[in-house]
């Protein structure tokens, strides 16, 4: 299926090569001795039953060397310029890895040191590439400072929050939201490759997973008590310009959390006297889902059906998730679709969220 429309991609994860070490250049001296002698950050012991163990294709090294996605060149000649993908949001999953650090200046350097490298080495390279820029919720003002530092950089789309085992209901957030709220900037959650895995990183519901296979499909856990979360504590009425985009959680599941929340506001809307309407409305006002992993029921009926649920023409977004090895590119996802909906899908409500258009 050839690729003719214009299309926005949500979730392209970019590569240091040499992590840490990589980011030198943007790191001062003082903190680069800090990491002396820990050029690497930690992953998680349950990795990807994979050649090299990685999540990264092997086939999607560029021709220079280096990681898949390492190379800005070589990720618009293999991704950008084949799909005619007019909008690519970075964000970085290896950033991500910072939540794992205890030490919050360390965490923060390295937020500051991961933003700048990508707008000076990314952002320089092509106008395509947009950043959610990254940023260490260890200390939440000094976060919302990176996101009014970073965030009015010309490029810049979201703003890219791991999460500590702390729900984002929390006011413990707070500061982070007004901050990306006063930009315009959306809040984006994504997989870390940490759950369940340090002591500062988000905890999978009912204990430790001894398995890869396990924590991979149990990913969708973590969006749905943090939607729940924020909508039952009241960020949007709070924060009511505030949006949030969940990447790669899988969205299968969305009807029913709307479902399990009306109903349960029915008995016990009084304990949450601050939501003036049904908790699915916020959701669909407030929350967008990536279209990667796609998930295929055993009929394309019930794909439909997900979709009608769940408001896909306003809440999906679709997104590779480039170059992890179960990416899903354009011309065999949701090939089936109605044109006004995979339009949609496709572009429009990226481009509303990002304020791209």
């Amino acid at each position: 299926m050839a690729v003719k429309n214009k299309i926005i991609d949500a979730d392209v994860h970019p590569w240091i090569n040499g992590d840490i070490e990589g980011l030198r250049p943007y790191l001062s001296k003082s903190m680069w001795s800090h990491f002396d002698g820990r050029m690497k950050l930690p992953d998680h012991p349950l990795r990807p039953p994979l050649a090299e163990s990685t999540s990264i294709r092997l086939d999607a090294k560029p021709p220079g060397g280096g990681a898949g996605g390492s190379d800005p060149h070589y990720v618009c000649e293999d991704l950008l310029d084949r799909y005619n993908i007019e909008h690519a949001i970075l964000s970085s999953v290896q950033a991500g890895k910072l939540v794992t650090y205890p030490n919050p200046n360390e965490a923060h350097a390295l937020a500051s040191a991961f933003n700048d490298y990508f707008l000076n080495e990314w952002l320089t390279v092509d106008s395509r590439y947009k950043l959610a820029i990254c940023v260490a919720v260890h200390e939440p003002l000094k976060a919302a400072e990176e996101i009014r530092r970073a965030g009015i950089e010309k490029g810049v789309v979201a703003v890219f929050m791991p999460l500590f085992n702390i729900l984002m209901g929390n006011s413990y957030y707070f500061p982070i939201y007004e901050a990306a709220e006063e930009l315009g900037l959306p809040i984006l959650i994504h997989p870390t490759g940490t759950e369940g895995g340090f002591s500062t990183s988000v905890a999978m519901a009912g204990g430790v997973p001894s398995s890869y296979i396990e924590r991979h499909t149990d990913f969708p856990q973590v969006a749905y008590g943090n939607i729940v979360s924020m909508v039952f504590e009241g960020v949007f009425v709070r924060f009511p310009k505030l949006k949030v985009l969940a990447a790669e959680f899988g969205y299968s599941w969305v009807p029913s959390v709307m479902w399990r929340m009306d109903q349960n506001w029915r008995n016990f809307r009084r304990e949450v006297p601050w939501l003036e309407k049904e908790p699915s409305k916020y959701l669909l006002e407030h929350v967008r889902f990536t279209s990667q992993p796609a998930e295929e029921p055993e009929k394309g009926k019930y794909l439909s059906q997900i979709f009608e649920m769940m408001h896909a023409e306003e809440t999906l977004i679709f997104s590779t998730d480039y170059p992890h090895w179960d990416n899903d590119f354009p011309d065999n996802t949701f090939t089936n679709l109605p044109e006004t909906l995979r339009q949609r899908i496709f572009y429009d409500n990226a481009a509303e969220l990002f304020n791209l258009k």
